[in-house]
């Protein structure tokens, strides 16, 4: 698997946890992710983890863990670009279904200085 798509293995991996952070996926957030992803290149990678960890329910730091081993073994393929990018559907992703929680709030502050660790 090339570095590129270990990233967005991973990046669908850490989306999938933010939707979980509150509990449960709700239907518009997948919808975004859905969206978002279609002009996206790798939006299928992206989407495959996202659903694969959907589907056997993995527990949220669980699948944040997966993100970050995929992170960090593709490290030369994640330029400030890619993190930026990153972030930035985090954000949408959380704003899908009534505005971003607290929760949520605070996974993507944690993901930020996760990602800018890297």
């Amino acid at each position: 698997m090339t570095d590129t798509k270990e990233l967005y293995m991973g990046l669908g991996s850490a989306l999938y946890a933010l939707a979980k952070t509150d509990g449960h996926l709700q239907p518009e957030e997948s919808e975004t992710l859905k969206t978002v992803l279609s002009g996206e290149p790798n939006g299928e990678a992206v989407l495959e983890a996202f659903h694969v960890h959907n589907q056997y329910n993995i527990h949220v730091e669980d699948a944040y863990a997966y993100a970050f081993r995929r992170f960090t073994t593709s490290r030369k393929a994640l330029d400030e670009e890619t993190k930026k990018r990153f972030l930035q559907l985090m954000e949408r992703l959380a704003d899908a279904h009534d505005g971003v929680s607290r929760k949520e709030n605070e996974f993507i502050r944690r993901f930020r200085r996760d990602l800018g660790r890297l």
